[in-house]
Order: structure tokens, then sequence, then C-alpha cells
């Protein structure tokens, strides 16, 4: 979790949240941040809001692919060695549940 929070930090999820009015937490706004970049990098689009809120973190190449650093964020959002679970299924079971 901490990896995570490094990448993306709480208070730049918090400001871009508040620029598009969306009265989230930073954990649902991480959340958010990692559906998109994985709908964006399967190649389908967001909305023009959404894809204005995924571009702002710095996360992607021109292509919308995700960059050395969207990669990390990803993979430390769904990736935990045998016997835990990953960072984001708490986050699902808390926002998408």
């Amino acid at each position: 979790m901490s990896e995570t929070k490094d990448i993306v930090q709480d208070q730049e999820i918090e400001m871009n949240l508040a620029s598009y009015g969306w009265k989230k937490s930073a954990d649902e706004g991480r959340l958010m941040l990692l559906e998109l970049l994985s709908k964006a990098g399967a190649g389908y689009y967001n909305s023009h809001t959404e894809e204005g809120y995924m571009m702002m973190f710095g996360l992607t190449k021109k292509n919308r692919e995700p960059n050395r650093r969207g990669l990390k964020f990803i993979q430390s959002m769904v990736y935990a060695s045998s016997n835990n679970k990953p960072y984001c299924f708490d986050l699902m079971n808390e926002y998408r549940s």
C-alpha cells in the first residue's frame, strides 16, 4: 500500500478530484484511476471528464498506454505476494460492492 501512495500521493488525488468537483475520498479516486488506466490501456475510451482526470496524473504516454510510472502504479494496486490481498481488493469491497 505505501508503494502505491508513494507513486500517486493522496494530496495529488484530492487536488485532481476537487478540480472536477468530485467529492470522493483519495482512496476512491485511486481506485477510479486504476479502472481508467486499465480501460485506456486495453484500448477502450473513457468519457471526456474521466479522460481528463486520468491524464492529470502523467501516468500515460501520448497514445494513452500506461507509461513506466503508470505500469508501476497498476502493479502496486493489483499485485500482492501469495497469502496477501492486493491493495485494490479492499478498495473494491468498500467502493464497488
